[in-house]
């Protein structure tokens, strides 16, 4: 009886759904709306029976008929699990636990998921954006099967092909692809798209069905795939993220974690080889970018060729011109993943994708953009805006100004640099832009070294400037912004140095690495300064321009004197001086005596010392340089201060001080009222050099004068050491070292432990003082032309 029952209500099933359902629809030919909604249910009634058949005619005879799945057997449509997936645990759990509902077990009867779906009254919608090859369709693949028992009526998988090269499927194709499978006669499938969606929706209505739409180009193409109920789950992958797709949940994919990349490898190319090789293994992942499709397919390189070892490989792979050829295997290309997202891009987002790389920067901001591109900021702002969706660039936030920065995936830095030494851009034009970018890091570089060094004798330079056409902030935005946009800029301008030296603009690149040494100064970026002026030096040796090479071994000589590595200094100082003589280069030439005037007090040379700042005196008051004079007559202060002529040291303060505060030399300003700090001290007028130490470091906060701060922590352990105060001086010396430290400071940490040596000898710990001398002697054997120097004052 069953059996017939069940035969009975598979040939009406059959019926309705298919013979009554096209007769309807089949009856006109463009359907009204009333005809189509009639079909649909009629063809859910059938699919309803027939479904109902299907089961019971699968039902154990024996088991008396039970009823709790509506199960078809034809859709299990899921690719197949990756023997290789690793990682997204996390990530797997949490979407996997909001699918299943919070306090619900993930086995429940037909009746209780419908009803708890029902009662969300939203869609199930699980989007997984990333770039090409970060593992998004292994992920819902792996999420599909795990959840495909919650899912009983079927797990469809459909390819958009909006990621794949090839042209993206249409709604209306896949929409009569799903019916098709659905169970609906291909005769009773309407025309229209708005049709096909509305019976879609009905036809899916009362079925829990778990649907995989990968590689999804856009919302449009997606949003009439959606059934229109919650008792399915859709999972839609994509390389953009569908911000405009409704009730969805969105999770974006990134690159594996080290450890996790690693264990990728050994899985794809076998453990035994990774473990024998772990820092060729990380090597590889590290050139892979940590992106899961370029690690396996070095994984299947490795595999495929057991002889090879891993550091052999890494090697191949650590040459930016040919890696992406290397991480090629079958039909796994890195290459055509990155095409496919260049391709879909307008050819104004393609040039702005190329001209950025110009410049081997780890990160860079739509300025450099806008200058390269020389258009406006808000056509700047929607190519780069249109690129991080489409997964080209990643946006890693707003930087201390308010600007989003972005940085390349390594890999896609190398495609970007293929593009551009390629036939992407040609050459003149790539010379224009990388002139534009040069152009504007010298316009933002002069800004700030016009607010830190203001009154400076410095002319315009030779290069062009580049500024934008619509800059922001306007006329009542404060000074300091420049500082704080440079230095959030400042990796960049570093890279256009050597990207400037890269393309034989000599001039720019030595103008652009002087300008920089204000900045460079007032933080003790000492490293990057050497490692910028050395090139740039030997650039401008090699084109034999000399005055642009003195103006190199004047900034090197001040770098030298800093580091306390005076032999070099006097000699960068002297060499720089005899050329800007013989050019008759008069500002030049004060800047030169003064900082080896400075250095000869350094090294307790006074006689020397006042010879050089006499000379570097006159030229800057002959010839009306402010600035240079305000530092000339510090630096005789502090000459004075050495041999006890306090009232003469004070008289030149004042002239000092005057000097900066006319020219807005703030910064100088800060470091005359510390020497008068210093002079107080000595006269013991202790509430007044205190006060002075006070205002100069409220001065060198605001240009975050790093090295000056650290020497007025000096000062004040000085001064509550003179005032008997051990604990406190104890305090302020260990907070200056631990500065000098951070700075690298080795000449100043020297004299810092000479001053604790002394307190800790005072407070009668041996042990202590001791330790501190012999580390502050380690320090001054390591720096040239300090032999004899006698303890600096503090």
């Amino acid at each position: 009886m069953t059996s017939g029952r069940a035969r009975t209500a598979g040939i009406v099933g059959a019926w309705v759904s298919a013979a009554a359902c096209a007769a309807v629809l089949n009856a006109v030919h463009s359907p009204q709306p009333w005809v189509i909604g009639v079909g649909a249910a009629v063809g859910t009634l059938g699919s309803a029976l027939s479904l109902r058949a299907t089961t019971m005619l699968q039902t154990d005879e024996s088991g008396g008929g039970r009823f709790d799945h509506v199960v078809p057997t034809t859709i299990r449509q899921l690719p197949s699990v990756t023997d290789y997936f690793t990682g997204r645990t996390d990530l797997f759990d949490h979407i996997r636990d909001l699918v299943l509902g919070p306090g619900l077990p993930r086995r429940w009867g037909r009746r209780a998921r419908l009803r708890s779906a029902g009662q969300s009254g939203r869609l199930r919608v699980v989007m997984l954006s990333g770039r090409g090859g970060v593992g998004k369709t292994a992920l819902a693949v792996r999420l599909g099967h795990a959840l495909s028992t919650d899912f009983p009526d079927g797990q469809m998988y459909v390819d958009l092909r909006g990621a794949s090269g090839s042209t993206p499927r249409a709604p209306a194709d896949i929409l009569a692809m799903l019916l098709r499978d659905l169970g609906v006669d291909p005769g009773a499938i309407p025309e229209d798209l708005d049709d096909r969606t509305r019976l879609f929706r009905s036809r899916t209505a009362d079925l829990r069905l778990l649907i995989v739409l990968d590689n999804a180009r856009d919302e449009a193409q997606v949003e009439p795939l959606l059934p229109g109920a919650s008792t399915s789950l859709v999972i839609v992958t994509s390389r953009p993220r569908l911000s405009g797709l409704d009730g969805g949940t969105p999770f974006e994919l990134g690159v594996l974690e080290h450890d996790q990349a690693v264990e990728l490898l050994g899985k794809i190319a076998g453990f035994p080889r990774v473990t024998a090789e772990p820092e060729a293994a990380s090597q590889i992942v590290r050139s892979c970018g940590l992106l899961p499709l370029a690690v396996r397919i070095a994984g299947a390189r490795l595999a495929a060729r057991p002889g090879w070892s891993l550091e052999n490989f890494a090697r191949r792979l650590d040459s930016q011109h040919r890696r992406l050829g290397e991480l090629r295997a079958g039909r796994l290309d890195v290459r055509t993943s990155i095409t496919v997202g260049y391709d879909a891009q307008p050819a104004v987002n393609q040039r702005a994708f190329m001209v950025l790389a110009l410049f081997n920067a780890p990160t860079f901001s739509v300025l450099p953009l806008q200058a390269a591109m020389d258009c406006t900021r808000a056509q700047a702002e929607q190519s780069m805006d249109e690129l991080a969706e489409a997964q080209m660039l990643e946006w890693l936030g707003h930087d201390a100004v308010g600007e989003s920065v972005y940085r390349y995936h390594d890999l896609v830095r190398d495609y970007a640099v293929e593009l551009l030494t390629g036939e992407g851009l040609g050459e003149e034009e790539r010379q224009a832009a990388l002139g534009r970018v040069v152009g504007y890091c010298l316009h933002l570089a002069e800004r700030v070294e016009r607010l830190v060094t203001p009154g400076s004798h410095r002319q315009t330079g030779v290069a062009p400037r580049w500024s934008a056409p619509h800059e922001g902030g306007g006329p009542d935005a404060e000074p300091l912004d420049d500082l704080q946009q440079l230095a959030a800029e400042y990796e960049f301008l570093l890279c256009a140095v050597r990207e400037a030296l890269d393309a034989g603009m000599t001039t720019a690149a030595s103008e652009l690495a002087s300008l920089l040494v204000a900045y460079q100064d007032t933080r003790a970026l000492w490293s990057d300064w050497e490692q910028t002026q050395y090139p740039v030096l030997a650039a401008c040796r090699a084109d034999g321009d000399e005055l642009e090479a003195a103006v190199c071994l004047r900034d090197l000589a001040v770098l030298r004197r800093l580091q306390g590595r005076l032999s070099e200094a006097e000699q960068f100082g002297l060499d720089a001086l005899a050329i800007f003589d013989r050019f008759g280069k008069l500002a030049d030439t004060a800047d030169c005596l003064s900082n080896l005037g400075w250095l000869y007090r350094v090294r307790g040379e006074h006689d020397l010392a006042r010879v050089y700042l006499e000379r570097a005196l006159t030229v800057a008051e002959d010839y009306g340089i402010q600035r240079t004079r305000g530092w000339v007559l510090q630096m005789r202060a502090d000459l004075e201060i050495d041999v006890g002529a306090l009232d003469l040291a004070l008289a030149l303060l004042h002239q000092s001080r005057e000097t900066f505060e006319a020219i807005g030399e703030r910064r100088g300003l800060g470091w005359t009222l510390r020497i008068t700090g210093d002079v107080y001290r000595e006269q013991e007028r202790y509430n007044q050099a205190l006060a002075q130490y006070e205002a100069a470091a409220d001065l060198m906060r605001t240009f975050d004068d790093r090295r000056g701060i650290a020497r007025i922590l000096d000062a004040i352990g000085a001064l509550h050491q003179r005032m008997g105060q051990t604990e406190d001086a104890l305090t302020y010396y260990e907070d200056s070292l631990a500065a000098f430290r951070q700075l690298g400071d080795r000449q100043w940490q020297a004299y810092t432990l000479g001053a604790l040596a002394s307190l800790h000898a005072t407070a009668g710990d041996a042990a202590k003082s001791d330790s501190c001398r012999t580390e502050a002697a380690a320090l001054l054997a390591g720096l040239s032309g300090v032999e004899g120097q006698r303890a600096r004052r503090l």
